[in-house]
């Protein structure tokens, strides 16, 4: 179903730092620029990490889970080798990201409960006991002061609350996923947790108890920043919408299409997240008739997803945009045709009925990528210590 038939979005919106998509060739031949000027020490192993998450996430792309599995696979063992070579404290995190990212594939894959399992790391740490990543077993004294002296715990618990729940909706497990969400509250505590309410929103207006889910919407976490605010408005939208309030609905949309453009920092945004906000309101917008606002939501969220370079976003606004009928569809088809034909997003492609060019699938730029990353992850002992990454970029 297209998320614009819904009153409220297939994902969540709020969750900050993930990876932009760019066209699978410029985005191979981008890292192994970054691979060719791979510094030796700290800033070696931050560079070798997140294009091994990069390059993961391409052969998801690219329709090759099993090859993407093999790179978090290499990249685990290199990780659990620096833990061997320079203990815990040094290289301990370099475990996480291969680890969760081969739950994300073994989610594709149908096996959700090995997923789920992935994904639980926080219970571990919060209830003291080790962990084992891989190959590698860590002792719990030295695990919660490795989560501890690097701030892990928002990781883990995003990890187990989102990942376990995409989880749950993956396997058509609605109530699965609410008992999961019941337990996560008492788990996780009391503090502000926006995820886990926005996830448990979700999953609440998935099972039409929107009553319920619009209390969620007094939780102080939607506070934390102006975007969150927005965000809470917007869903309170969908909610009224989802429960038949359609007249109330349009005046709200409506002056929210007015005042959103005249935010600051939505044409150029820090993060994907303001691409699905601004498509979750142009589609709102489109379902409530308001077509002449859903154009301009959807014109500007165009924008911003060509200055991110993201092309499954690109694609969404152009197919909004057309389908709304605007003056210029024959020139945003054409856009749109030709970013198709230079994607190479296997998924996508095979969603729309196209067919996948065999050669440009298989361009070497791919195969010199995967041989980049087996010389820089190979067993040497020449291994400096490094230091943590300020963010790990997800296999989805």
């Amino acid at each position: 179903m297209d998320p614009r038939d819904a009153w409220l979005p297939p994902d969540t919106i709020a969750e900050h730092g993930r990876v932009r998509r760019p066209p699978l060739r410029a985005w191979a031949s981008n890292l192994i620029d970054r691979m060719n000027a791979l510094e030796p020490g700290n800033a070696g192993f931050l560079c070798i990490e997140e294009c091994s998450n990069n390059t993961g996430l391409i052969e998801v792309y690219r329709g090759r889970t099993g090859a993407a599995a093999e790179v978090c696979a290499r990249q685990l063992d290199w990780a659990g080798r620096l833990v061997r070579q320079r203990g815990v404290m040094a290289a301990g995190e370099r475990l996480l990201q291969p680890w969760i990212n081969l739950g994300r594939l073994r989610r594709i894959a149908g096996d959700h409960e090995a997923a789920l399992a992935h994904f639980a790391l926080v219970v571990e740490t919060l209830s003291g006991r080790p962990v084992r990543l891989g190959k590698v077993e860590i002792d719990a004294a030295s695990w919660q002061a490795l989560v501890q002296h690097r701030s892990l715990s928002d990781l883990l618990r995003n990890v187990y609350v989102v990942d376990s729940v995409k989880t749950y909706f993956v396997a058509r497990d609605l109530g699965g996923a609410l008992d999961f969400l019941r337990r996560a509250r008492s788990l996780c505590g009391e503090q502000p947790f926006p995820l886990l309410d926005e996830v448990e929103l979700l999953t609440l207006a998935r099972l039409e108890k929107f009553e319920e889910a619009a209390v969620l919407l007094w939780s102080d976490a939607w506070n934390i920043s102006g975007f969150h605010k927005l965000l809470r408005v917007t869903y309170r939208v969908g909610l009224h919408a989802a429960s038949g309030e359609l007249s109330r609905c349009q005046r709200l949309i409506e002056d929210l299409a007015v005042r959103v453009p005249r935010m600051r920092g939505l044409a150029a945004p820090d993060d994907p997240c303001i691409l699905r906000y601004l498509y979750y309101l142009g589609g709102l917008a489109s379902r409530l008739g308001l077509d002449m606002r859903a154009a301009q939501i959807f014109r500007l969220g165009l924008g911003a997803a060509e200055h991110v370079d993201d092309v499954p976003c690109r694609l969404a606004f152009l197919d909004a945009l057309i389908d709304t009928a605007v003056e210029d569809s024959v020139e945003l088809a054409a856009a749109r045709d030709a970013l198709l034909r230079d994607c190479l997003y296997v998924p996508i492609l095979k969603a729309r009925g196209l067919p996948v060019d065999p050669a440009a699938l298989a361009d070497p730029v791919f195969d010199e990528l995967h041989d980049k990353l087996r010389n820089a992850t190979e067993d040497r002992e020449d291994v400096p210590s490094p230091e943590p990454s300020p963010g790990a970029i997800p296999v989805r």
